[in-house]
């Protein structure tokens, strides 16, 4: 949930985020094809490979604050990301589908709960969309964090990309610089960049990218089929990424992957649902681990 974590930043790398590839936890395709079993979880929003310090959240740093001793863990650490909320059973994607063409569809919230430590509830934070209104080539939102009240306006266009995202005065005008704040505006920008995917056409068994701010490859997804959530169609797909990295301030390494699914909105290409796990493992300056953090987290258009 956004608070004093959010202000402080993000995962705060002393230098480039280097991307190791998926071998430490199996590889690319392991981690995409998925717990055995599984009917329906996960996908990530806050980092990916290579990613800056905006990419990786708040998420990841309280994690990482929860990291000294080895936790139990599943024998599959992604089953503990959360179910998505799908309607009836995934149909197999047999043809190519074209998503995205529509600015907004009929979503009065934006929020993301997550884990921050294992056993502990999970913490919600939302953006409410206070207003809606069809521009000549998108939809402009108005919205309003629930916690701090912060206002932001965003312009989303029907090709998918965000052409403004700013912060707002209650009355509609331009918000003045204010460094706190505009780190916390950073950073829900990021987010909905990130689930903001632009027009184009899913294939069967055809790989797809998800952007994240700041990382040149972002994250990797391969469709699964077509579902209904919220009496919408989408498209349901696995998504994989690893990071790893020194942490600014110490000697100490991280080593982090993440599993999810996602549900892209097939007349928006927003996507209105990705539920992820993120596995967390730092390591002393002499390679001895400090242990693991397994935790759930959730993004959702509502």
């Amino acid at each position: 949930m956004m608070g004093r974590g959010d202000r402080r930043g993000t995962l705060p790398p002393s230098g480039p985020l280097l991307t190791k590839g998926l071998s430490a936890f199996g590889g690319r395709e392991a981690l995409l094809r998925g717990a055995r079993g599984e009917q329906s979880p996960f996908t990530f929003a806050f980092a990916s490979p290579g990613t800056t310090r905006r990419a990786i959240s708040w998420l990841v740093l309280a994690s990482l604050a929860a990291a000294a001793p080895a936790v139990a863990q599943p024998a599959d650490w992604r089953r503990v990301a959360p179910v998505l909320p799908i309607q009836g059973v995934i149909r197999p994607l047999t043809a190519p589908i074209a998503i995205g063409g529509a600015g907004w569809g009929t979503w009065s919230a934006l929020c993301r709960e997550q884990a921050i430590q294992p056993g502990r509830p999970a913490q919600r934070d939302c953006l409410n969309v206070v207003e809606a209104r069809t521009e000549a080539d998108g939809t402009r939102l108005a919205l309003v964090q629930d916690r701090l009240g912060l206002r932001m306006t965003v312009l989303r266009g029907t090709d998918g990309r965000i052409r403004e995202f700013a912060a707002q005065r209650p009355d509609g005008t331009p918000a003045a610089p204010d460094e706190a704040r505009d780190a916390l505006l950073a950073t829900w920008r990021g987010q909905f960049q990130t689930l903001s995917l632009t027009t184009r056409r899913i294939a069967p068994r055809e790989d797809f990218p998800l952007a994240i701010e700041g990382s040149a490859r972002g994250g990797v997804c391969r469709p699964e089929g077509t579902a209904m959530i919220a009496q919408r169609n989408v498209v349901v797909a696995r998504c994989a990424v690893e990071l790893a990295g020194r942490l600014r301030g110490g000697e100490a390494n991280a080593r982090i992957a993440i599993f999810a699914r996602v549900a892209v909105d097939v007349a928006t290409g927003m996507v209105s649902a990705q539920h992820y796990a993120t596995r967390i493992e730092t390591f002393a300056a002499n390679g001895r681990s400090n242990g693991v953090v397994v935790t759930p987290s959730k993004v959702v258009l509502e």
